[in-house]
């Protein structure tokens, strides 16, 4: 683990403990890297030569506009084992939640750089797995390299310290260009604009416009009442299957025969909807019965909500003992029930649970927003 205080002068080991000097018991905000960083303006030979783990702390370094008054004062840790987003794994999950748990004492809130690719269902672990979160836990990146002169890394930066700063915020959410969504809330869906990111259910928690911070209250998590936790294991295997015209049941069938995943999750059309040629959905929730797997309905449509009960097919399928993904985005989905599975539930606690709103992550079906 490296560390390095906001006066961004130096790197030194650390482990478990600050210095008395060094411990501002809150007053300051951890910035935590878990992205290996690269130049794209250097050839291969050039990034042979390039360290890895300093390349972000370069960063910060030549970025003089982190220490101006106003910004809050913050220092740096990285993981130990810096990654590309699309090569995190539950391992890292687990890893940036114990230090996060670690730290929680010594810091005001979280600022975690990441890559965007695989933000979502990073920052929507780590929601998961904080339980009893009381700190803000703000996920932030680039879409542009930070090296580059007119990167949007040092404003997402500046704007993820400020509302980590917030005592108002207990949550996990995710910043890009001036705003902040829940993260379990959040999909992406851009890889070219400065905003990659929606939250198509939910408005964001809060924003910045003009120098003026803006928080809506009335959306905010409450504050826990019990200690912070980390007491999951995550199960790593949930089988997806997306249907399509025409897909054969028999690679379904198949798919569902072999697996040794706990869970189904079925992405549908429109509001749950699939083929209803030669009772495809009943035959394939019949099969999935006979292995007591969970099976959740969702759908393929980013903006779509899960209503099963709204046509014959859906009632069909929560007859057969389906449940319904509701507003929840394909990320949160995955990562409920890797959650449920990791605390030791049965396939039956487990359909009972998952509709229970933990984290914010899903409306009650009355729900309007």
């Amino acid at each position: 683990m490296l560390y390095i205080n906001s006066g961004l002068v130096g790197a030194k080991a650390m482990r478990n403990a600050l210095s008395p000097e060094e411990d501002t018991s809150g007053a300051k905000v951890l910035l935590i890297n878990m992205r290996s960083h690269h130049s794209d303006l250097l050839d291969q030979t050039q990034k042979s030569y390039v360290d890895r783990r300093s390349f972000f702390l370069d960063i910060l370094k030549r970025n003089e506009d982190l220490r101006r008054p106003g910004v809050p004062s913050f220092d740096v840790m990285q993981l130990e084992k810096l990654k590309l987003s699309a090569d995190h794994t539950h391992e890292d999950w687990m890893e940036l939640a114990h230090l996060i748990k670690e730290e929680y004492h010594n810091y005001r809130g979280f600022v975690v750089e990441s890559g965007s690719d695989n933000m979502v269902a990073t920052s929507t672990a780590v929601s998961f797995l904080l339980e009893n979160l009381g700190k803000p836990v703000v996920f932030t990146g680039s879409l542009i390299p930070g090296d580059r002169i007119y990167t949007d890394m040092k404003r997402n930066i500046i704007l993820a310290l400020a509302f980590a700063s917030c005592s108002q915020l207990c949550e996990v959410c995710i910043l890009f260009d001036e705003m902040l969504f829940r993260a379990n809330r959040t999909i992406k869906v851009s890889r070219c604009s400065l905003r990659p990111f929606d939250s198509p259910h939910f408005p964001p928690i809060a924003s910045m416009h003009g120098g003026v911070m803006t928080i809506h209250k009335v959306l905010l998590r409450p504050r826990p009442t019990g200690r912070l936790r980390v007491d999951s294991e995550l199960s790593t295997m949930v089988l997806t299957l997306k249907m399509g015209p025409g897909a054969p049941f028999e690679f379904f069938e198949a798919a569902i025969e072999h697996t040794k995943a706990p869970a189904l999750i079925l992405r549908c059309y429109g509001s749950g909807n699939g083929p209803t040629r030669q009772s495809f959905m009943k035959r394939l929730l019949a099969k999935a019965k006979a292995r007591d797997l969970v099976v959740v309905i969702s759908t393929q449509n980013r903006y779509g909500v899960v209503d099963l009960s709204e046509y014959e097919a859906g009632r069909q399928l929560l007859e057969a003992g389906a449940i319904s993904a509701g507003d929840m985005t394909q990320e949160t989905v995955i990562v409920k029930l890797k959650y449920l599975f990791g605390l030791g539930m049965s396939p039956k606690q487990v359909r009972k649970s998952f509709a229970v709103d933990m984290r914010g992550e899903a409306s009650s079906p009355s729900a309007k927003l």
